[in-house]
């Protein structure tokens, strides 16, 4: 027979005892979990590499077709052509790159010329260039060559001197949206006419080529022509009625010139710039000029000063309105 007593008090509180005890050891282990994982730290990863900045290409002008010619061609045409006037057909109208500097020889030759560097007795003269244009690397192409007689030098026309970096740096424009354009009222052809008739002449001249003022008139507005002896010069503007200047030649003597053209109204001799350059012995040091009214002007170079009778004919200046007097 089994006996069973009820719990005591002493059993009871023993129970219990070891009850909470096991409460709290699970609620310590759940305490320390979280804090455990908190203290572990999270795995960081490296930061990706940064790349170096790319430092970009220098932008370069691209040319398709035919490359331009070089100075050193250009001088190599001039040679091998024999004359100015054979030079002119083979140049006009070729592209050219070019290395530019201000001229900066006083007086010798006009002040709006360039020349390369290091180069000789050929000028550049740029009939568009921008604001402030000193020099630099151009490239362009040739309207005009010629012998101009008054400095002794070879005078090449370029079209437009723009710095080749200037346009290889310049961003493309982002075309403009498209804009119903305003009626504009047309102008009367008669008022634009003048204008152009202006901007196209040369100084001392008229749009038709006509010589109006001799004494304006610059080197290198006539056309270059070989004479006699081979002697090359200058033929400007158109010749007056009856005008005894047609039957001239460029290379003749005073004295030939002289008995065609009859004497002169005026005449007088000037100093060309040569005159003044050290150890210079050439015969342009000189020039004598005379005057025909109503004809032009005859221009000889060669002779020495109170001598002209050995210069010889260089420039035929055509002017009906020549009033005789220099």
């Amino acid at each position: 027979m089994i006996l069973r007593f009820p719990p005591t008090a002493c059993a009871i509180a023993a129970a219990a005892s070891v009850l909470m005890a096991g409460c709290a050891t699970q609620s310590k282990k759940a305490e320390s979990e979280p804090v455990a994982a908190a203290a572990a730290p999270a795995a960081v990863s490296a930061p990706a590499p940064v790349a170096a900045p790319v430092k970009p290409e220098a932008t370069k002008v691209v040319r398709k077709g035919p490359q331009p010619l070089t100075y050193d061609d250009v001088k190599k045409t001039a040679r091998s052509a024999g004359s100015h006037a054979a030079a002119s057909k083979r140049l006009v109208g070729k592209t050219v790159e070019l290395e530019l500097a201000k001229n900066n020889e006083g007086g010798r030759v006009p002040a709006n010329a360039y020349a390369v560097p290091g180069a000789d007795d050929t000028y550049f003269f740029c009939r568009n260039a921008p604001p402030g244009f000193s020099g630099g690397e151009v490239t362009a192409k040739i309207v005009k060559y010629a012998y101009r007689s008054d400095a002794d030098i070879i005078a090449v026309d370029l079209d437009r001197c723009v710095p080749n970096a200037t346009q290889a740096s310049a961003p493309a424009a982002a075309p403009a949206p498209a804009v119903a354009p305003a009626p504009v009222a047309a102008a009367p052809a008669s008022a634009a006419a003048p204008a152009a008739a202006k901007g196209g002449a040369k100084p001392g001249m008229d749009a038709q080529g006509n010589v109006i003022d001799s004494s304006k008139i610059e080197a290198g507005s006539g056309r270059t022509v070989k004479g006699i002896n081979d002697f090359e010069g200058e033929i400007t503007g158109n010749p007056a009625k009856n005008s005894k200047f047609t039957q001239l030649q460029i290379g003749m003597s005073v004295r030939q010139a002289t008995d065609i053209a009859g004497p002169p109204t005026d005449q007088g001799a000037y100093m060309t710039g040569k005159a003044w350059i050290p150890f210079y012995f050439g015969s342009d040091r000189h020039r004598f000029e005379m005057t025909y009214k109503g004809q032009g002007r005859l221009i000889f170079a060669g002779g020495g000063m109170g001598d002209f009778s050995s210069g010889n004919l260089i420039w035929i200046i055509h002017n009906p309105n020549e009033s005789g007097y220099r």
